[in-house]
């Protein structure tokens, strides 16, 4: 009888282990939050110098464009640690791109992304793991996007003599003939003007990660000069 449950007993475990086995597991370990720019920083004390990282960064390319852009900034980054953001654009066809991130202290190569769209997606992809919906992001946010990662920045943050972003969204509203902003989740940029005059608002209605709406207006007059999609239904 002792033998009999003995045997129960163990045929009851291997069967459970055999489930287990068998199972999917129920909650994926969660991928490590990637580390992100958060702060533009000035060259520091031990910190490698700009050109000692974009030299660390061309040595990674197999070919260099003959006529290239080549942007860099010192980052500290949301681990605390501090990297180097080199961009290294084409000329020829300004669509073709690198972005190399170089430890600012140790000089290591971290890692590589590249682009032939003129715009790195797959960084963005990274930036909306941590910020997400990359329309929703703070003005600060898409400003420092810019400034690392575009070949020319085109956005900045508010001047004097622009409308509040409130007003900016009622014009919006308006535009497209949103009556409540209940249904959707609302995103802003702010696009610089030439030299010193004011800029554009642009005014996004999202629906999660679904553009519904977008409208760019003069921040100081409110003129309408952008509905995406358009009456065709382009966007």
């Amino acid at each position: 009888m002792k033998k009999m449950k003995k045997m129960k007993k163990m045929l009851m475990l291997l069967l459970a282990a055999m489930l287990l086995l068998a199972l999917p597991p129920v909650l994926a370990e969660k991928a490590e939050t990637p580390a992100v720019p958060v702060q533009i920083l000035p060259q520091g004390e031990g910190m490698l110098l700009m050109a000692d990282a974009i030299s660390a960064a061309k040595a990674t390319m197999a070919v260099l464009p003959a006529d290239c852009l080549t942007r860099a900034e010192l980052v500290l980054m949301s681990d605390g640690s501090h990297q180097w953001i080199v961009t290294i654009f084409d000329l020829a066809n300004f669509a073709d791109g690198w972005c190399i991130a170089v430890d600012a202290v140790s000089g290591e190569v971290l890692m590589t992304d590249a682009t032939n769209i003129g715009y790195f997606d797959t960084v963005c992809a990274r930036w909306e793991t941590v910020k997400g919906v990359e329309a929703l992001w703070s003005l600060e946010d898409k400003l420092l996007f810019d400034n690392l990662y575009t070949m020319q920045p085109t956005y900045g943050l508010p001047m004097d003599g622009d409308m509040a972003q409130g007003e900016a969204l009622v014009k919006a509203m308006a535009a497209v003939g949103v009556t409540s902003v209940s249904d959707y989740q609302i995103g802003y940029g702010y696009i610089m003007g030439a030299g010193d005059t004011n800029g554009v608002w642009e005014v996004w209605f999202m629906n999660g990660d679904e553009m519904i709406y977008k409208v760019n207006l003069d921040a100081v007059t409110g003129e309408i000069y952008l509905i995406e999609p358009d009456e065709e239904g382009n966007g």
